[in-house]
């Protein structure tokens, strides 16, 4: 009901008051001067140091994302960008806005190191603490700060168990409220708030993270109290997400019990106003709404959590009526962010008084295959240029621009980074493919918000799962974190996909818990703007998102007048009303998971069903109690990612397809099931018959050889007139040959098409492996990941 928990922060900040830092330097005279100070910005790095495929969408290109350009993202890159820009300014801090683990192989193998190594030898200045710093436990976070964090790591609103007390974590030791930088004379306080509304996943367990979050605006307030007569300008460098930002400075509405909240309400500063009250007035254990006044004083907030770009950043008025810059730059190692500002100092330096930022500019660095040459970047995003998708990577000069910006990447990053790559190699097998993906398979719906196409097939693997065989299989959304993008499937795209070591749960749910699992997806769901938060098989539902809103207004009943109390116009295809009663009385409520039916048949409420769920839900995670009380929890010690790609290894290939087969050669049903019937999208079939046509182009012979043995004569061009001879073409060289092989485009790698990996004539195609090859060669006997919206889950919001 409350954000977090209060009065505790006062006695940090005061305990940390007499350990204010000796400021030591040049002795430099700025009263009155307007000086600038530059401070880059990093955020939700998600252990993207190395470069990966992705298809930008508009908000990327908008932002100059070079579609053509990939793979995107990559530490050395960031680290070419960072040293760039410091070079160029003459007050330099740079921030990060923490998550920079979990969401690559290289934080499932190495749990952190590399991460915070790169971020160490980038002369990072200091990061806010992220939620994701801890998706390896605690003490893994604390290890990993201790010995690789050459930089302050910032939590100003969390209070860590007494660092003394057996069994302790110690993170409170590699953590500070706080941190003063002077920069050529201009101090900058930078205080960090690190995330509060994801705390819910990670103290499952009786708070194994050994911390209680404070309440965000009062800790804000009190170091900015603190720090206002010693420092210039403050800086929040926060990853509590772009509203909790705004709150931050404007202020926001909570519940607190009034006996909790009396000492704010009460006092005569900032104080907090009552706006409704939920039991008698007065009494301590009444619940009251009240609005908690913003922070004055902020000059700066560089915030991160919701991996947005704001470009240009907010400026937000706090309550004093100052201005405050607010910046986001973005995630997934896609932009460097740099925010130059122009500061006015005041005329004499006495307790109070601070600088005042005048103006400032902002721009986020893409960080693509050409992030180091602006004039090809505004060549592609020329308004008077149209460019047909994939045109430009053919354009005179831009794939010379790519391989100049490859060796200008960072020589010192890419030495930290390669013992790191070949571990990966070694065990993982990044690089090897199982399936075909002719369309992008996407994680979100596309259309009304219900189940997509990825969460669909991801939801199968797990009930039709060898060990499993469920009834029904349900995950959660935000457990699957990328698309699969068009081009080969490799094992590197399933751990984009699931970064996380979540596993299959079998569990056995009764009707009742299985209305109430329902409802609760719908509600959460309701809070997201409709969007499902959960993707399910062997069942369907409609998510009522109107009735979550009905139920909200809290209509007051009495269970013998509940027909007359509740309101019973338009009331079709929603539940009927009950008379439920809670801790504030009783009130009109109706199911909003309707419509739900499981393998074909109504919910029964008596029944019982066994359903596949993951770990991280079963043990309520994202809220699921209804999971986490129930005892029958089974561990199946099988990886969703891995329980996917078997799924997927099984699906039918373009030959099955093109020859009107029913099944693949292990059974598995051909295409997808729409209104009852099996049927295979004409879009699938269309990239098929691609396929065929570049397989059987191929085949073509030119002399005695084949095409494809034509592409395999080596370029020696002293041996190469003995192959030609061999095929019959003594007077012909291989690429006079391959013209006349007339090949056609063929099918999309993912990086570039068959046709340019094979003649070895475009440099975006990256590494090509045996493997590749072998695929482009025999493009049809490849298992086709192809997935569709069923309408599985619907939703209503009228």
């Amino acid at each position: 009901m409350c954000r977090a928990l209060l009065g505790l922060f006062c006695a940090c900040a005061l305990a940390l008051a007499s350990c204010m830092p000796v400021l030591e330097g040049q002795d430099y005279h700025l009263e009155g001067q307007e000086v600038r100070l530059t401070l880059l910005h990093t955020s939700d790095i998600h252990s993207r140091l190395v470069p990966y495929d992705f298809t930008p969408l508009k908000t990327d290109q908008d932002l100059e994302l070079i579609p053509e350009a990939g793979p995107f993202g990559g530490a050395t890159r960031i680290a070419s960008i960072l040293k760039r820009e410091r070079a160029k300014g003459d007050r330099v801090l740079h921030l990060d806005s923490g998550d920079c683990f979990q969401g690559a192989p290289i934080f499932n193998v190495n749990t952190g190191e590399a991460e915070f190594r790169f971020l160490s030898e980038s002369r990072l200045d200091a990061a806010v603490v992220g939620n994701h710093e801890f998706d390896a436990g605690a003490l893994n976070f604390v290890q990993k700060a201790r010995n690789f964090a050459n930089f302050p790591l910032l939590a100003a609103n969390y209070y860590w168990d007494d660092p003394k007390t057996t069994g302790t974590n110690g993170a409170s030791m590699v953590t500070n409220p706080y941190t003063i930088r002077t920069v050529k004379g201009l101090r900058v306080g930078v205080i960090g708030m690190a995330n509060i509304s994801s705390l819910n996943s990670i103290v499952e367990g009786g708070n194994s993270l050994q911390v209680t979050p404070l309440e965000q605006n009062e800790v804000a307030r009190s170091y900015v109290e603190l720090l206002r007569p010693v420092t210039d300008l403050i800086v929040i460098v926060s990853h509590l997400g772009l509203t909790e930002d705004q709150d931050l400075i404007q202020g926001y509405e909570a519940y607190y019990e009034y006996g909790r909240a009396k000492p704010y309400i009460n006092r005569a500063h900032d104080a907090w106003k009552v706006l409704e009250w939920f039991g008698p007035e007065g009494n301590d254990k009444s619940v009251v709404r009240v609005h908690i006044a913003g922070v004055s004083g902020m000059d700066v907030i560089m915030g991160g959590h919701l991996h947005v770009v704001l470009n240009p950043p907010q400026l937000v008025t706090d309550p004093a009526g100052r201005k405050v810059v607010l910046s986001h730059s973005g995630a997934f190692a896609k932009y460097v962010g740099r925010l130059e500002l122009v500061v006015k100092m005041p005329n004499q330096q006495g307790e109070g008084e601070g600088a005042e930022v005048i103006s400032q500019d902002y721009h986020a660095f893409p960080v693509d295959g050409l992030w180091c040459n602006e004039a090809m970047r505004k060549y592609r995003f020329d308004d008077n240029i149209f460019w047909d998708p994939g045109e430009f990577i053919s354009a005179p000069g831009v794939r010379e621009a790519i391989a100049e910006c490859g060796r200008q990447e960072d020589a010192q990053t890419t030495d930290l980074l390669i013992p790191y790559l070949l571990g990966m190699d070694v065990k993982l097998q990044l690089t090897s493919i199982f399936s075909y993906a002719p369309l992008d398979v996407q994680r979100r719906n596309n259309s009304n918000g219900g189940d997509s196409p990825l969460g669909n097939i991801a939801a199968d693997s797990m009930r039709k799962r060898n060990r499993v065989e469920a009834e029904m299989a349900l995950t959660n959304s935000l457990g699957i974190r990328d698309n699969l993008y068009a081009g080969v499937v490799t094992q590197e795209a399933m751990f984009n996909v699931f970064p996380f070591e979540n596993t299959i749960n079998i569990m056995y749910l009764s009707g009742v818990e299985m209305q109430e699992m329902f409802d609760f997806v719908t509600e959460r769901s309701a809070e997201r703007g409709c969007v499902s938060q959960a993707q399910i098989s062997g069942a369907r539902f409609t998510m009522d998102c109107a009735q979550v809103q009905l139920n909200d207004l809290r209509i007051a009943c009495t269970p013998a007048t509940v027909a007359t109390d509740c309101p019973q116009e338009n009331r079709e295809g929603h539940a009927p009303w009950t008379c439920l009663e809670d801790t504030a009385g009783s009130r009109c409520w109706a199911h909003p998971g309707v419509d739900i039916e499981i393998n074909g048949k109504p919910l029964d409420t008596n029944g019982t069903y066994k359903v596949a769920v993951n770990d991280y839900i079963a043990k309520g995670g994202s809220g699921f109690t209804v999971l986490k009380r129930n005892t029958t929890r089974i561990e199946t010690g099988i990886s969703l990612r891995d329980s996917l790609i078997g799924y997927m290894q099984g699906f039918c290939n373009c030959d099955d397809l093109l020859n009107g087969r029913e099944t693949s050669s292990n059974g598995t049903r051909c295409g997808s099931l729409v209104d009852g019937q099996w049927t295979v999208d004409e879009k699938t079939l269309n990239s098929c018959k691609v396929s065929k046509a570049f397989e059987e182009g191929l085949d073509k012979t030119v002399g005695s050889c084949s095409c494809r043995d034509l592409l395999k004569v080596t370029d020696d061009a002293k041996e190469q007139p003995a192959a030609m001879a061999r095929c019959g073409l003594p007077d012909m060289t291989k690429q006079a040959a391959v013209e006349q092989c007339a090949l056609p485009q063929g099918p999309y790698t993912g990086r570039c098409t068959c046709r340019d990996l094979l003649t070895g004539n475009n440099p975006t195609c990256g590494n090509v492996t045996s493997q590749l090859r072998t695929f482009c060669e025999k493009p049809t006997a490849m298992p086709v990941a192809s997935a569709i919206e069923d309408g599985r889950i619907g939703r209503r919001v009228k």
